[in-house]
């Protein structure tokens, strides 16, 4: 079974990294940042409606595409040409974990060492969000 969706948003800038130390007692431990807080539950509802019944077991391959909007340096020229690669922070590798943490959490792969290959991209367009396919790997 392949799952492939899209969340439409804003992909969060935000990533796993984003932890604090908090003191409890005479102990510290680290805690999310109330951004890293605030992204979890946006990715949350976001794939809430494309849950599956049962997780994808075993070996699986997860591709996706993060896309932000435009920023208002990209003039129009550059907008007519189509999606262009987005070379700034966040750093890709930091901002899929956040998001391969929420599949597990909510069970649409059972563990996210299951992930045998990773495909990725990260782009500035018209159309802003995160298309997602996971599928198990043959």
């Amino acid at each position: 079974m392949t799952l492939a969706f899209r969340l439409d948003c804003i992909p969060p800038r935000t990533n796993h990294q984003r932890k604090r130390i908090v003191k409890i007692g005479a102990f510290s431990r680290l805690a999310d940042a109330p951004a890293l807080v605030e992204a979890k539950a946006t990715l949350d509802a976001l794939l809430l409606p494309h849950q599956p019944r049962a997780p994808i077991a075993g070996p699986v391959v997860l591709v996706v595409r993060f896309t932000w909007p435009w920023l208002g340096k990209h003039g129009k020229a550059i907008r007519a040409g189509g999606p262009i690669p987005h070379t700034s922070r966040p750093d890709l590798s930091n901002v899929i974990k956040t998001l391969e943490d929420r599949l597990v959490q909510l069970r649409f792969i059972e563990d996210d060492s299951y992930v045998v290959r990773l495909e990725l991209a990260k782009w500035w367009g018209s159309h802003p969000g995160i298309d997602v396919r996971i599928e198990p790997c043959a």
